[in-house]
């Protein structure tokens, strides 16, 4: 094997390399015409863990031309791309649009070594609208030593900082189609006014926006969507899980950095395949582990067994945190709790009608249907992560589906024997 095996499957990060990119051939489509349709703005949405990321990193390699993406395209763009990419991810430190703005005019990955200036927040003020203050530092000296601080400083708000610099860099001609901003986990923020009157104002300038965020509707990602809606006509690319051919490929292109030097059988492919539920993301966490366990044991070919026994040693080792953090959370100390979150986490539909569940649930448990409820709105509370939502009577749905996926694969952490902590 000529590469690390431990970065065959990336499931730590998003997937960069085209070469390990799989699927998405309507959604890399979508985002082409997009790209070539003057005036409008792009949102990638999507439930978390189904590749929204690594579909934003394909567009910035699309917005330049790059030839190992186009050709995978049907039609090829109609003429050569041309776009200044720059890319920017959002945490939890993110609270507003303009504290994202801040960080692409800082961040030397997005705008910062393009700007004739430095941008740093002026601390412990806001203007009387409540608009972050910055301070713009003019920069001057040769571009070949290190830039030094002018005497001269003034201040403005950020939005009029961020606008004029994306006009200055568009007006410049440094790319023909102009400027792409590609905003990741545009859902972290948390007051996102202002954002449409930006796209409204700078699309024209040659800006292209791409918000990508977790939502199931394009209004919970961009709040003032009805005012931008003619923007967003064409760039709007809802992420849907993979189906099981794209996830498939996961597993050949794997194969094929390894030079099949280990192989994955039929059998753990299917497996793997159908407890990711469309999440890519599961697809590269447990093949990962069964990868490493397969070399460990000398086996070029990765059975079913082995493929089983990676999904019970992420459990054991944590190697999911987060999902394995909320599972924990949820069931407490309870084998009851965590029979009725596993039987909603087997269904697939994403709304779960609770009659009949509750009702196969009282008789397998051995227990009234009124205290099913309790136990599922236990799920449905902060306390115990929140991990279920009511959506109307008699409906609940799971707050995120990537761990719904999670829950139903997960090997049973509790007994019967096990002291209820309801």
């Amino acid at each position: 094997m000529r590469v690390n095996p431990l970065n065959v499957f990336t499931p730590a990060q998003e997937i960069q390399d085209i070469d390990r990119f799989a699927g998405r051939q309507e959604e890399l489509q979508g985002l082409a015409n997009a790209l070539q349709s003057q005036g409008t703005q792009i949102v990638l949405y999507g439930q978390r863990g189904v590749g929204k990321s690594s579909l934003a990193r394909q567009l910035l390699k699309l917005s330049t031309h790059e030839e190992e993406i186009v050709s995978r395209l049907d039609p090829e763009p109609y003429e050569t791309l041309d776009f200044l990419p720059v890319y920017v991810s959002c945490d939890d430190s993110v609270e507003k649009v303009e504290d994202v703005l801040l960080r692409l005019l800082s961040d030397e990955e997005a705008l910062a070594s393009w700007v004739p200036f430095k941008v740093v927040e002026k601390s412990g003020s806001q203007s009387v609208s409540g608009r972050l203050n910055i301070k713009v530092v003019q920069l001057g000296g040769d571009q070949k030593d290190t830039m030094t601080e002018r005497a001269q400083h003034f201040e403005d708000d950020v939005v009029t900082v961020f606008s004029n610099a994306c006009k200055d860099i568009t007006r410049t001609g440094v790319a023909k189609d102009g400027l792409l901003i590609v905003v990741d986990e545009f859902d972290r923020v948390g007051d996102r006014a202002g954002l449409a009157s930006l796209l409204k104002t700078l699309g024209p300038e040659g800006v292209t926006f791409a918000l990508v965020g977790v939502a199931t509707t394009v209004q919970e990602l961009i709040t003032e969507h009805e005012s931008v809606a003619r923007q967003l006509t064409g760039g709007t690319i809802q992420v849907e899980p993979m189906n099981a051919a794209e996830l498939d490929e996961i597993f050949d292109r794997a194969e094929s950095i390894m030079e099949k030097e280990y192989t994955f059988l039929k059998e753990a492919r299917e497996w793997i395949i159908e407890i990711a539920r469309g999440h890519p993301f599961y697809v590269h966490l447990v093949g990962k582990h069964a990868l490493l366990e397969a070399i460990r044991k000398d086996n070029k070919e990765i059975d079913l067994q082995t493929a089983q026994d990676a999904l019970s040693e992420i459990a054991l080792k944590g190697s999911a945190p987060i999902q394995e953090h909320t599972y924990k959370k949820a069931i407490g100390h309870s084998y009851t709790r965590e029979s009725i979150l596993k039987s909603f986490a087997e269904r697939r539909e994403d709304e779960i009608h609770t009659t009949e569940l509750y009702a196969s649930l009282s008789k397998t448990l051995g227990i009234e249907p009124s205290a099913v409820s309790v136990y599922v709105g236990q799920l449905a509370s902060e306390t115990y992560g929140n991990v279920l939502q009511k959506t109307r009577d008699r409906y609940y749905r799971f707050a995120d589906s990537l761990f719904k996926a999670y829950a139903a694969a997960r090997p049973f952490e509790r007994t019967p024997s096990d002291q209820e902590n309801a």
